[in-house]
């Protein structure tokens, strides 16, 4: 009896030492499982790339608009600018009517007949008397047509002045809300080119030589677009940049286009707008070529390669057309 009960004591023990040893063994595994999965694997640099040119295409649209409003906004200034300087004249004519006015309403005072319409405009506030449209309506009838032409000019210089100074307004807060957008992509494109970076390879070409020679076939206007284009080789990538320090695609075309002579829209679907169009087959040294929808332009040198402001963190150069571009190619365009 007793030999029985330390032979099943013996086994029991085992049994213990058994199942603690395979609880061991499991939590073992499930700890290092556990541990695999929250290592993240290294990135790779042909993934990481790929989102890059997906949000470098977003940019390019983004910049495109950007440059538009620009555009429109130095359009709007320009012409607000010629508003003042006719409300300035307008102010000259107003201030000598209102000497011959006060004149006339003097002279009514005295005779006993005194207007109030005159006395209106005697008054030494121009808004006031601006404000009486029927008071000017009245004196236009019966003063004749220099006040007729007066209250005319008035109407249309307050009319220009409303309107360009909502144009400038507008145009002001849509260049405020884009550079707010591009603010956001840019920062996404930093975190990529980082991920390229932790997977080995480097995301910018700059630090090489600044310029260049166009030795290839092109003549006259063409070739004094692509002479222009090479001397910006090596120089950065630039939001709205026309030069001289940095470009971008569409910023780089157009002054490489206006040192041949030609003179193209600031934006990328206004430049393939402006230019005949031009099959893959059939481009030349100097033609545009258009890629991602009109959001990216350069200029074609010949042999399947074009020159190009790419974008933020690299520098304008010379790529082949092959492969990423030809696969995004739109059309060609010849000014």
């Amino acid at each position: 009896m007793t030999s029985t009960r330390a032979t099943g004591r013996l086994r029991f023990r085992r049994s213990l030492r058994m199942c603690a040893a395979a609880s061991l063994a499991i939590a073992v595994s499930l700890t290092t499982a556990g541990t695999a999965e929250a290592v993240p694997s290294k990135p790779s640099a042909a993934a990481a790339k790929k989102e890059l040119e997906k949000l470098s295409t977003k940019v390019d649209k983004l910049v495109d608009q950007y440059n538009k409003a620009k555009t429109e906004l130095d359009a709007a200034k320009k012409r607000l600018k010629a508003v003042n300087a006719e409300a300035k004249s307008e102010k000259a004519r107003y201030a000598q009517l209102h000497t011959r006015v006060v004149q006339l309403a003097a002279d009514q005072y005295k005779s006993g007949t005194s207007d109030p319409a005159t006395a209106v405009l005697a008054s030494k506030n121009p808004d006031a008397a601006l404000d009486q449209m029927s008071t000017f309506t009245h004196l236009a009838n019966n003063r004749g047509q220099e006040l007729t032409a007066f209250l005319a000019s008035t109407q249309r210089l307050r009319r220009d002045l409303a309107e360009v100074q909502g144009t400038v307004a507008d145009v002001q807060q849509k260049v405020t809300k884009l550079k707010g957008q591009k603010s956001v992509i840019e920062k996404a494109i930093a975190k990529q080119k980082a991920l390229v970076k932790k997977a080995g390879e480097s995301t910018s070409s700059s630090g090489g030589k600044v310029g260049g020679s166009y030795t290839g076939p092109a003549s006259g206007s063409a070739r004094a677009a692509l002479n222009y284009a090479y001397a910006q080789k090596g120089k950065p990538y630039v939001f709205g940049g026309t030069g001289p320090d940095g470009y971008d695609c569409s910023g780089l075309v157009m002054m490489s286009w206006r040192a041949g002579g030609v003179s193209l829209p600031r934006v990328v679907p206004d430049q393939a707008s402006a230019t005949h169009f031009v099959a893959r087959g059939d481009l030349e040294p100097g033609d545009i070529v258009f890629f991602d929808s009109y959001g990216h332009d350069g200029l074609y040198v010949g042999n399947g390669m074009f020159i190009h402001a790419p974008r933020t963190g690299r520098v304008v150069s010379v790529d082949p057309m092959a492969g990423y571009w030809d696969a995004h190619f739109v059309r060609g365009g010849r000014p």
